[in-house]
């Protein structure tokens, strides 16, 4: 069992020295992570040098990870039948390339944290918090026409360091609720600390003026704030809980009235905060689209290959599942979905149960959630993040399956004596 005070839930141990360099070679991957307006990106490539690093010098992978790599490799096999049929050789290479790399980078935190939970977790939320804050304070300044050059969006809509700002608002979510998990109970300088972070990050996913973004960041709060309430261990935690996301949402909610109250932001937000936009109805628009691709999954198994999709239909599906069963094919979409059931369905465990590591599987859980309900909406296949928060959610689940073994194993140990 892990030696450490179960009511302490925010531990790091080490597994050894090893562990120590690759800690420091995961945050700065991490830290990489925001900067992705080029392809490939920093992140991609020394995530795959990473990995070959490793398996060089020994790395090996846990038997636990079976099943989820046995599901993995149906997306990546489907996808890889798929591309035999493809019309555009050239963008299905692209495409699948892209897929690949996703996969092994999940392999690569999978296991990297499975080794050593508690110092890589750390390693990691301090990269990615990093790269979060260069992307807001780049969407920011971007965003009031500071930056020269291409990047400059000139009061339309904050990217960062990103191709698209539905995909920088999403990024901050986890880093925005990361920072407000860490506010309990801790002392005063920290609650300030990552309180002006949490507002930071909100700040940055409203001027990203992505719907879908808006989204991911409510339904993330409120899976974290109802876990957290339902997980506490006395009544007094709950009230305490309850009266601060009570003040958290008052403060929030002004912030985004004050940033509203300026016209060029103002303007934008009323435009954008609508359930449907015209190109959502529109005939040829999203809904069009995606009923057409349904259609296309009964009819063609194979699929029309990694990358096709917005050939095939004019416009892409806009939805994660229904993408991954049209480009790749039944055997792509099954195991796609396989895949995140089962991380799903495993994050739940490592939430039900009292053991150090349930905040932080909280956290994950919580955006895990968010960014898969988004992904009804958008395509989320290369998503670098979500890959990340798959490959954190399956690693400490894992985690929890191991430390309750060995809960039981220690138990029946001192029965004997």
């Amino acid at each position: 069992m892990i030696g450490k005070p179960i009511d302490s839930p925010w531990l790091y141990e080490s597994a050894g020295p090893r562990s120590g360099w690759v800690a420091a070679c995961i945050t700065f991957l991490l830290a990489t992570s925001s900067i992705v307006f080029i392809e490939p990106a920093p992140y991609d490539l020394i995530a795959i040098a990473l990995l070959g690093l490793l398996l060089v010098n020994g790395h090996r992978f846990s038997r636990d990870l079976q099943m989820p790599v046995l599901l993995l490799g149906c997306f990546v096999a489907g996808n890889m039948l798929a591309a035999t049929v493809s019309d555009d050789p050239a963008a299905t290479v692209r495409s699948l390339s892209i897929r690949l790399y996703m996969g092994l980078t999940w392999l690569l935190l999978v296991s990297v944290v499975l080794v050593d939970p508690y110092r890589m977790l750390k390693a990691i939320w301090l990269g990615y918090m990093v790269a979060a804050v260069i992307a807001t304070l780049w969407g920011g300044l971007e965003y009031l026409g500071v930056l020269p050059g291409e990047q400059w969006q000139g009061g339309l809509r904050a990217k960062g360091p990103f191709k698209d700002p539905n995909v920088y608002g999403p990024f901050l979510v986890p880093a925005a609720i990361y920072a407000l998990s860490q506010i309990l109970g801790q002392p005063w300088r920290r609650i300030i600390i990552y309180f002006s972070l949490f507002l930071l990050f909100v700040l940055g996913i409203l001027l990203s003026f992505s719907r879908g973004a808006w989204m991911n960041f409510a339904v993330s709060f409120m899976l974290f704030s109802s876990i957290t309430v339902w997980t506490a261990t006395a009544h007094r935690q709950r009230i305490t809980w309850l009266l601060a996301g009570t003040v958290i949402c008052a403060i929030v909610a002004f912030a985004i009235v004050a940033a509203v109250s300026t016209d060029v932001v103002g303007d934008r937000f009323f435009q954008r905060a609508t359930l449907v936009q015209k190109y959502d109805t529109a005939e040829g628009g999203r809904f069009d689209t995606q009923l057409e691709a349904l259609a296309m999954v009964g009819r063609n198994p194979l699929g029309v290959g990694p990358g096709r999709s917005d050939d095939a239909f004019g416009l892409e599906p806009h939805n994660l599942y229904l993408h991954s069963l049209t480009e790749g094919g039944w055997l792509a979409g099954l195991g796609l979905l396989g895949f995140l059931a089962w991380h799903m369905l495993n994050g739940l465990g490592a939430v039900s149960r009292r053991w150090p590591l349930r905040p932080q599987a909280t956290v994950i859980l919580a955006c895990t959630a968010g960014t898969l309900l988004q992904s009804f909406f958008i395509d989320s296949t290369h998503w670098r993040h979500l890959w990340l928060l798959l490959a954190l959610l399956g690693a400490i689940s894992l985690s929890e399956r191991r430390d309750r073994r060995e809960t039981q194993l220690g138990l029946m140990s001192k029965s004997r004596f």
